[in-house]
């Protein structure tokens, strides 16, 4: 439990600290890309407004200030083209006699992309209509867009490292805080573990003499009391241990191949006159040669649980089924009784000790929400997964994947 707890801690830490990084790096390059590009159509435009020649002063657009020497600095063309779509003349920022092939080449493809702006090969352009005909302006943006890229690619390299780097802090921090909480549980465990042991002499006690005194003075109702109560005493007590041993950090069973059909059948046979006694319908599907790998006991005592618990919750003529198969890969080993059913909501309550979603019942039959648990417990421990499926009102399927 401290273990899920820990890596849940840092998986949400490091969610979190993504999502963060991903927004405010997102956020960097897109302001970046955007200044970038009102940058490129302002120029734009305000060559297009000088027909095609840097303006004297830098133009003041508002939102969009341009710095004092762009037109030095930038990379521009211009292309006028009259009506017949011949060429007209060509300008530049820089000496244009030896790119006008290139710039002739730009033009036409810019011409017969048949928009009024767009970016072609590296270069941002703007078409706008002259009394001569069309005026083609446009820059080059490769410098800036390499640029761009550079700030991405470091952003992402910055980030990614400093993740790294936190994933570790992250680690720490989790072993910190989750500290108390590990030594309190196992205080908790501790006292459960001490507490069970304790309580088991006095009851061995109560329950002889209480023996012993019907031996002498004959049957009594008040000793009846006694005796029932201590056997439900030992059986909490009995619970509690076998809690206590589960949640201990070393294994305690050992992990041998077995004959799982077998094991099953044999602890499921033993309920046949439970099961007749409390006229319930039951029945057995087991297959035939399957093993396993685990601890046979521990196996067993999950069975005894589920079957001991179908019994008890199933209607009167009640069915109660225990199916053992392969699926694929995996084992299952389902227990179905027809009954009053679990509600959605308390499906993944009735795993947690001491839970019982109908307390007058389990009152009533004896119960003290710990039999799941345990069986829960055994089932992790074995690295396999437990789950229940219900229709309220109708019936319950318990099924352990192995």
């Amino acid at each position: 439990m401290i273990k899920k707890l820990k890596i849940r801690f840092v998986a949400t830490i490091m969610i979190i600290l993504s999502l963060v990084f991903l927004l405010i790096i997102g956020s960097i390059n897109y302001f970046n890309y955007q200044s970038s590009e009102r940058q490129s159509m302002t120029l734009l435009s305000a060559l297009a407004e000088n027909d095609g020649m840097a303006p004297r002063e830098t133009p003041m657009v508002p939102g969009d200030h341009l710095p004092p020497d762009v037109f030095e600095r930038e990379k521009t063309f211009s292309v006028k083209v009259n009506p017949a779509t011949n060429l007209f003349s060509v300008n530049g920022s820089t000496n244009t006699s030896l790119e006008s092939a290139e710039v002739l080449e730009l033009a036409n493809q810019m011409l017969n992309k048949n928009k009024a702006s767009g970016t072609l090969s590296g270069y941002r352009y703007l078409i706008v209509e002259k009394p001569y005909g069309q005026l083609l302006v446009f820059v080059d943006q490769r410098i800036s867009n390499a640029l761009a890229d550079r700030l991405l690619s470091t952003s992402l390299i910055i980030g990614s490292i400093t993740l790294f780097v936190l994933f570790f802090v992250s680690l720490f921090l989790a072993n910190l805080m989750v500290k108390p909480v590990e030594e309190a549980f196992e205080k908790q465990k501790r006292f459960i573990s001490d507490a069970s042991h304790e309580l088991k002499t006095p009851l061995s006690v109560i329950s002889v003499n209480a023996d012993v005194l019907e031996g002498d003075i004959g049957a009594n109702k008040y000793l009846s009391h006694i005796q029932s109560e201590s056997i439900r005493m030992n059986t909490l007590v009995n619970s509690l241990l076998t809690l206590a041993r589960l949640d201990s950090s070393k294994p305690i069973g050992v992990y041998s191949p077995f004959d799982l059909s077998n094991a099953v059948e044999s602890i499921a046979l033993t309920f046949e006159s439970i099961a007749f006694e409390e006229h319930k319908n039951y029945t057995l599907k087991i297959t035939d040669g399957i093993s396993y790998l685990g601890d046979a006991n521990k196996i067993k005592q999950v069975v005894a649980i589920l079957i001991d618990n179908a019994i008890k919750n199933a209607d009167d003529d009640g069915l109660v089924e225990l199916i053992l198969k392969r699926v694929g890969d995996t084992i299952h080993l389902e227990v179905f009784n027809t009954g009053a059913g679990i509600p959605e909501d308390q499906q993944d309550k009735i795993f947690q000790r001491f839970y019982r979603y109908d307390a007058s019942r389990s009152k009533a039959t004896g119960g003290y929400g710990l039999g799941l648990a345990i069986a829960k417990s055994i089932v992790d421990e074995h690295q396999a997964t437990i789950r229940v499926n219900s229709e309220v009102g109708s019936w319950v399927r318990f099924t352990v994947i192995l």
